[in-house]
C-alpha cells in the first residue's frame, strides 16, 4: 500500500496510509484528511488521487504552491521517493 510519511527537520512525524481508489486532501483546515499546522500552507492545499494503482498529485491553487522534488508543480503523477513540500513540511511518498 502507498504511504505518506510527514516530516518536519528529518523527523519523521506520522505515516499515511493512502487506500486504493481515493482523495486524500492536505492542508490547514480541519476538513482535509491530513490536517498540517504549518502558517505556509492554505486551508485546502493540496489533493492525492489514488485511482487504478495511478498515484497523482494535484495543487488546489494555494498560494505558496506545491514542491516535488524541489519543483514547484500543479500536478504530477507520483511513482515512488518523491518528497512533496508545503511550507516547511515534508512528505515522503512510497510505494
Amino acid at each position: 500500500m502507498a504511504t505518506l510519511k510527514m516530516r518536519k527537520a528529518g523527523q519523521v512525524l506520522r505515516e499515511f496510509p493512502l487506500a486504493t481508489e481515493t482523495i486524500t486532501t492536505i492542508g490547514r483546515s480541519p476538513a482535509n484528511s491530513i490536517v498540517i499546522d504549518d502558517r505556509a500552507s492554505s486551508r485546502k492545499h493540496c489533493m492525492i488521487k489514488v485511482f487504478r494503482g495511478d498515484v497523482r498529485l494535484i495543487d488546489m491553487g494555494s498560494a505558496n504552491g506545491t514542491k516535488v522534488d524541489g519543483e514547484r508543480v500543479h500536478e504530477k503523477d507520483l511513482r515512488g521517493g518523491e518528497v512533496l513540500t508545503i511550507g516547511e513540511t515534508e512528505f515522503v511518498y512510497e510505494r
